[in-house]
């Protein structure tokens, strides 16, 4: 019996699926693989150096023209790890993105399933870690401009566009039979872009997010920047709530691009005994502006800088931390580039470990200063 490989049948039922449609209804594949290398300075023991596949993932999109301005509409979106072709987001097959719904030329968009957020969707995109580099992040990943995790059992409202101005709604059911709050989560924004100019406001509240978002990074998110311990030191966390809310916006002169965001997240009891922080929270406020310029058509280099200002209580302790983060992306195509970047953290205050968010499996540094490097190839289809 002649074998057919899975992958190339999958391929062949999208071919399909595009051809049976018309001209106003279609099936997308697309995706992107990031792979190369990243070089860390001083990580527990020493340098290292690692692979670094970034935010490589594969998904479908479609839309059927229902016809009077109404479109039923979906995405399928799963994050993988090219190096060993494992799933992301804790072995989910679509765990970017998995969601339907019907999008209104004149009532708006609403889908079910599990999105983002609007902090993601309308806040992220001016800072690093969308534009350019997954390994910029915030320390700990705190106000989750890095997807470390989505949010489950959503319905999601997008307003039409308004003269350039667009509000959203979101509400995610826990599906806790008993309480209907536990494991929730509510977000809404608003987005506004005209021309050269994009300001946003958005906000999000999950209740219980260690379980509602198992795929965070809740064991080692906020270590060390809640404690002066060691680098290695590490609890799991299981806060009753986080928020983060905050705003952004950019301005392009010609080829240069100008961008400010700023956001406060929260993390509520987060019941580390340890620590005396059984009901304790800590807050961050992360300030990030950035800048970037195509030199050449083929030719683009950024630089950003975030500032991060951490508060823990009932222990009054007061991380702080400076980030900087040069980006050199070169084109060889409009789909495939070549990069190189490097980010330098320093930390400050009572953070005694710099930590640049996955810059390699050893974790945190062992002094007050970080560095890593990246270089490698991008490519989308």
């Amino acid at each position: 019996m002649k074998r057919i490989c899975p992958a190339m049948l999958l391929l062949t039922l999208a071919t399909a699926a595009h051809a049976q449609t018309s001209s106003s209804s279609s099936v997308t594949l697309y995706g992107v693989l990031m792979e190369g290398l990243i070089y860390t300075n001083n990580s527990l023991k020493g340098p290292s150096v690692a692979t670094a596949n970034g935010p490589s993932r594969w998904g479908f999109k479609g839309v059927e023209d229902l016809g009077g301005g109404l479109r039923a509409i979906f995405t399928l979106e799963g994050g993988f790890n090219p190096n060993t072709g494992t799933m992301s987001q804790g072995g989910r097959e679509f765990g970017r993105q998995a969601f339907v719904g019907l999008q209104s030329d004149t009532f708006g968009t609403l889908t079910f399933g599990r999105q983002y957020d609007f902090t993601q969707d309308w806040l992220a995109q001016y800072s690093a870690p969308l534009r350019w580099n997954g390994y910029a992040a915030t320390v700990g990943d705190n106000n989750n401009f890095n997807f470390q995790f989505r949010t489950n059992n959503a319905v999601k409202f997008v307003s039409p566009n308004y003269r350039g101005l667009q509000g959203g709604a979101m509400y995610s059911f826990g599906g806790v039979a008993g309480s209907f709050g536990n494991q929730s989560a509510v977000s809404f924004g608003l987005n506004y872009a005209s021309g050269p100019l994009s300001l946003s406001a958005a906000y999000m509240r999950m209740n219980h997010p260690s379980v509602a978002a198992s795929e965070g990074i809740w064991n080692t998110a906020l270590f060390p920047s809640i404690s002066a311990q060691s680098p290695t030191f590490s609890y799991a966390l299981a806060p009753s709530s986080m928020e983060i809310y905050g705003g952004g916006g950019s301005y392009v002169l010609g080829q240069t691009t100008l961008s400010l965001v700023v956001t406060h997240s929260r993390y509520d009891d987060l019941g580390v005994a340890q620590l005396g922080l059984t009901h304790g929270r800590a807050g961050y406020t992360n300030i990030e502006a950035n800048v970037s310029h195509y030199f050449t058509p083929a030719f683009q280099s950024a630089f950003d800088y975030v500032y991060t200002l951490g508060k823990v209580q009932p222990t009054d302790f007061s991380p702080k931390y400076h980030q900087f983060v040069l980006v050199n992306n070169y084109f060889l195509s409009k789909r495939t580039a070549l990069y190189v970047d490097a980010i330098f953290q320093l930390a400050a205050g009572d953070a005694q470990h710099a930590n640049i968010e996955y810059a390699s499996s050893g974790g945190a540094s062992t002094s007050k200063r970080q560095l890593a490097v990246t270089a490698g190839i991008f490519h989308r289809f």
